[in-house]
């Protein structure tokens, strides 16, 4: 039954099967039968593509729904290039991989149709849902019925008197009634959307789809979508209307003109192209009988032996007059790539065979976890050799290597530079690694050893690549985006190539894998994880470069140490990607990985290369003020104490203070010596002792002094002008960036020597810095994630949340409410979040702790969602020894059976608050990620420079402050969705001007 040409008219039967989607369930029903019946002999996955071939062959001899086809289209998607990318970037961007057992299939599903003499229909630009309306609406056009084989809610809107779909689920095509498979007409889409076919879009466009990440209107679903329509008419009416819509979050929703954008976006998302210009006419669609012998060859090339046998009979044909087809039959290597199956030599040898797990069923062997299993054990049997890497020093062994790894379709890279300051370092080398044990190291800037000077001065060896020929190279590969970049701690990587004018991309980052896995079971540096995922230890840079006195800078290794050093970073980098990487799926980690940390790579690395300004005269006029602030605060410390003293010694500071003062509250650390930490300070101070104050102000002036008046000046960068700070992505248990050279996420903001040092950071002329910071964000959080009524209705009514706090315990009015009494209900609010103890709130509020203690029993009392949100976390935390954001981080706590009862108190209150913290972490990031494209969108210049904590600073055009503004605060309020709907609204406060401070 081969397609040919075929008049469509009263009396056809055009079948069109969503080929994209029967994939997908051909897969999953697949998986869950007699796993000896997925793979071929040879271990390539065929169980989809065999149950793909029975449906097909039952289609085209038995039809389905009652009738058989005269004409059928098998339609997929061609790629996720869709023209809907091009007006809305990221639609379906949080997708996640396919399984990998199913990747080699796709290319096979359409061999398949092939064999069955179909033509696989699928176009650039257009997905499989709009050729299959094309087609349906032609087909309506010249009388024909139409049957579209799919359950896909997306096509519905194309049901209609003559149009209807068909799932057949797991029953058998073509036996009506069987189990599961069903018939949907224009009542099952009323009964699925709560509307006729014809207003399907318009429900659609309301509701928004997170699946396909189509944004649609803020808290409105299907059921109210549908309410909606079926109220006014269609969504033109409504949206003309909304204004008079009695509820304030719904008319909200429909009549703030972003949403009525976004919504008008949504509409062209969901709406099928029904006119598009299909290269297959739907005459070409028509069926005939097949070429047996090439279905039969092929069917026996999959070893599908029962379906072969089945062919054979139905035609007539010897199947042992018929060979299998060569084109899918070779040596025993296969592999599956690029969404092409090859056939290869076999891979290049590894140190030795990878182990498999013994006892392992097939079925087992290509589920996640077993996947994981067998990358595991051939992570620790796979043996590294630093005698088989190759130092590459001609063009013509650099094109060998590049082509190797187009090959292989992925390349681990790391960098080798002359220093860590990737903004100035220069270039020495570079490492590729295209297999597991297959790695080189490729020098560029190594200079003779023994003369010269650590800075320059030295002649360059001449067995090496000149820089720029080596660069020209190199940066086609790395900016291909059919190859695949590892490198463990990417950013780095991609801030010291981008100096050479390279794009790096795609990427992974093996930091970031394990960041998202274990967060707070271990540390991800490379060498760590090489010791507990390979048993391998690194090579130090100190053996090689040396240190301290010894220290000669890497472009002075001999290039044999270099090679060793270098190759094995990368080839470690993609042991480890392959170790890792299959327990994002299984552990279901594969979402906060590719929406919340990879993308963050290369965010963050637009943000340091760009930098902000500073004012030196600022910074200088404020050092010599701070200067004269700590000589007054001296003299009073000095004369509080009877004598002078070393300020800078904890040691001569203990002595006065529980030595020669006797004060309460001393606590002797592990050396024996009296503990003067900020918070034995704070505790004193807190019980009004006069000198324990003046010894934290002097550290406090000290340390702005010193990090910060002194300092800032030292970290321009002669080339830009610019102070560019680095963030690290993989070092806080919280998810919460940090930063340094320099630090600017500690600057104090509540003070008025921080804000002074704030002032300094300026914008360049003709623009201006903006703030834009969540209001309130962590108590948000918890008020949606703890689930008080009180809380989320006090910010739904933006009202003054600590005021409202203190009316609820306190019994006082908001209108006249006292400023002590709110400063008291906001301490709380805040301490709440952290755990904070009677003793704590006591000192902060400078009241007793039984009075503090009654406070924060009475905040329960009135609260009491959150004294049940802190009990089930703590009981999750003790039984689990993790808990989990909304957005599926979670944060792993070992160490919460402790027999240390600080300890365990310790952690519990690090659980309790790590779901609200890392939520606020999260939901900054999904910002970040987005805010370049929005600001792009909007045509403005504007640009993300910082991010602290909940804050993001931009720096603007003058003119464009406003729309700057609006952009920021729209995708910051918006960042959770659509991944999360919180119950309360999210508020950004943002302002421009000319300093830091002054926008804050």
């Amino acid at each position: 039954m081969t397609l040919t040409h075929k008049p469509v008219g009263p009396g056809s039967h055009v079948f069109l099967v969503d080929g994209s989607s029967f994939v997908f369930r051909a897969y999953f029903q697949s998986i869950r039968q007699d796993a000896k019946y997925n793979y071929r002999s040879d271990r390539l996955p065929t169980g989809a593509v065999r149950l793909f071939c029975t449906k097909l062959l039952q289609f085209v001899r038995d039809g389905a729904a009652g009738a058989k086809p005269t004409h059928l289209a098998i339609i997929f998607d061609k790629s996720e290039q869709s023209f809907r990318k091009e007006i809305y970037p990221d639609y379906k961007a949080h997708r996640s991989e396919p399984p990998e057992d199913l990747v080699p299939q796709f290319p096979l599903m359409r061999a398949a149709v092939r064999a069955f003499g179909l033509t696989p229909i699928e176009q650039d630009l257009y997905e499989a849902d709009d050729l299959i309306a094309t087609y349906a609406v032609q087909a309506r056009a010249k009388g024909a019925d139409v049957l579209i084989v799919s359950a896909d809610k997306d096509l519905m809107q194309l049901v209609e008197p003559g149009v209807v779909m068909y799932d057949p689920a797991s029953g058998t095509a073509g036996a009506k009634g069987s189990r599961e498979e069903r018939i949907i007409g224009e009542a099952e889409v009323i009964d699925y959307f709560g509307v006729t076919p014809d207003k399907v879009v318009d429900v659609q466009a309301l509701a928004g789809d997170s699946t396909d990440n189509v944004p649609g209107a803020k808290g409105i679903g299907v059921k109210t979508a549908a309410q909606l329509i079926n109220e006014y008419g269609d969504l033109d009416t409504l949206l003309a209307k909304a204004p008079e819509i009695k509820q304030p979050k719904r008319r909200e929703a429909l009549t703030e003109p972003e949403a009525v954008k976004l919504i008008r976006l949504s509409k062209k998302l969901v709406t099928l192209v029904r006119d598009a210009p299909v290269e297959t006419p739907l005459e070409d669609l028509g069926l005939h009988e097949p070429d047996a012998r090439t279905l039969v060859a092929f069917l026996q090339a999959m070893e599908f032996t029962t379906i072969t046998r089945r062919v054979a009979e139905l035609y007539g044909v010897d199947i042992h007059d018929v060979a299998p087809d060569p084109n899918f039959v070779g040596p025993a290597g296969w592999r599956a790539r690029d969404g092409e199956v090859r056939e290869d030599a076999p891979a290049a040898p590894q140190a030795a065979e990878p182990a498999k797990p013994a006892g392992k069923s097939a079925a087992e062997e290509f589920t996640p976890a077993s996947l994981v299993a067998t990358r595991q054990a051939e992570a620790q049997a796979t043996k590294i050799d630093r005698s088989a890497y190759e130092c590459v020093t001609s063009l013509e062994r650099l094109d060998r290597w590049i082509a190797d790894a187009r090959e292989a379709g992925i390349v681990a890279l790391d960098t080798e530079t002359t220093s860590l300051d990737p903004m100035q370092c220069e270039l020495v080398g570079v490492s590729l690694a295209v297999a597991p044990g297959r790695a080189c190291y490729i020098p560029l800037g190594h200079r003779e050893h023994g003369s010269g000077d650590l800075f320059g001065g030295a002649a360059l060896l001449s067995s090496q690549i000149p820089l720029g020929e080596a660069i020209a190279k190199l940066k086609p590969l790395f900016e291909d985006a059919a190859i695949l970049k590892i490198a463990h701690n990417m950013k780095y990587d991609l801030l010291v190539l981008a100096r050479y004018g390279i794009d790096v991309a795609p990427i992974e980052d093996t930091m970031l894998i394990s960041y998202a896995l274990d967060s707070g079971l271990n540390n991800h540096g490379l060498d760590e994880l090489a010791l507990k995922h390979l048993g391998h230890e690194n090579i130090t840079f100190a053996s090689v470069a040396g240190s301290g006195r010894s220290f000669i800078g890497f472009a002075r290794v001999a290039l044999d140490k270099a090679t060793e050093y270098g190759a094995e970073d990368a080839d470690v980098s993609l042991r480890l990607w392959r170790a890792l990487k299959p327990r994002l799926p299984a552990e279901h980690m594969t979402n906060v990985y590719e929406t919340l940390e990879r993308p963050m790579v290369a965010t963050l690395m637009r943000m340091e290369r760009r930098g902000v300004m500073i004012d030196r005269a600022i910074l200088s006029r404020l050092s010599g003020e701070f200067a004269q602030d700590m000589a007054r605060l001296e003299a009073d410390i000095f004369e509080l104490a009877g004598e002078s003293f070393n300020l800078g010694s904890p040691k001569q500071l203990g002595d006065i203070l529980f030595g020669k003062m006797g004060l309460p509250g001393a606590k002797k650390t592990a050396t024996g010596a009296w503990s003067t930490s900020a918070s034995v300070l704070e505790d004193l101070a807190a019980e009004g002792n006069a000198f324990a104050r003046r010894i934290l102000d002097w550290r406090q002036l000290s340390k702005l002094k010193s990090t910060y008046a002194d300092a800032l000046p030292g970290y321009v960068n002669p080339e830009t002008g610019r102070v560019h700070t680095s963030y690290a992505l993989a070092a806080t248990t919280t998810a919460r960036l940090s930063s340094s050279e320099p630090n600017l996420q500690n600057i104090p903001v509540r003070n008025e020597a921080g804000r002074k040092i704030r002032k300094a950071f300026i914008a360049a002329p003709g623009r201006v810095l903006i703030s834009a910071d969540y209001s309130q964000i962590e108590l948000r959080l918890l008020a949606h994630i703890a689930d008080i009524p009180q809380l989320k209705k006090a910010f739904a009514d933006n009202l003054d949340i600590h005021a409202m706090t203190a009316s609820e315990m306190f019994g006082v009015p908001v209108k006249d409410m006292p400023a002590e009494v709110r400063r008291r209900a906001k301490a709380i609010n805040f301490g709440i979040i952290y755990g904070i103890s009677a003793f704590g709130l006591a000192n902060q509020l400078g009241i007793s702790r039984e009075e503090a203690g009654a406070y924060i029993k009475r905040y329960f009392e009135r609260f009491p969602g959150i004294r049940d949100y802190m009990d089930a976390t703590r009981k999750t935390v003790r039984e689990k020894c993790e808990v989990t954001t909304i957005f599926g981080r979670v944060y792993h706590f070992p160490r919460i059976a402790s027999a240390n009862a600080s300890d365990r108190a310790f952690y519990e209150r690090a659980a309790i608050n790590a779901p609200i913290q890392g939520a606020a972490a999260d939901i900054i990031r999904r910002a970040m990620v987005r805010m370049d494209d929005a600001l792009a969108s909007a045509g403005l210049s504007a640009q993300m420079l910082l991010q602290v904590h909940d804050e993001l600073v931009f720096e603007a055009a003058a003119g464009e402050a406003e729309a700057t503004i609006e952009v920021a605060r729209r995708v910051m309020e918006r960042a959770p969705a659509p991944a999360a709907h919180l119950s309360v609204p999210l508020k950004v406060d943002a302002r421009a001007a000319a300093n830091w401070d002054e926008a804050h």
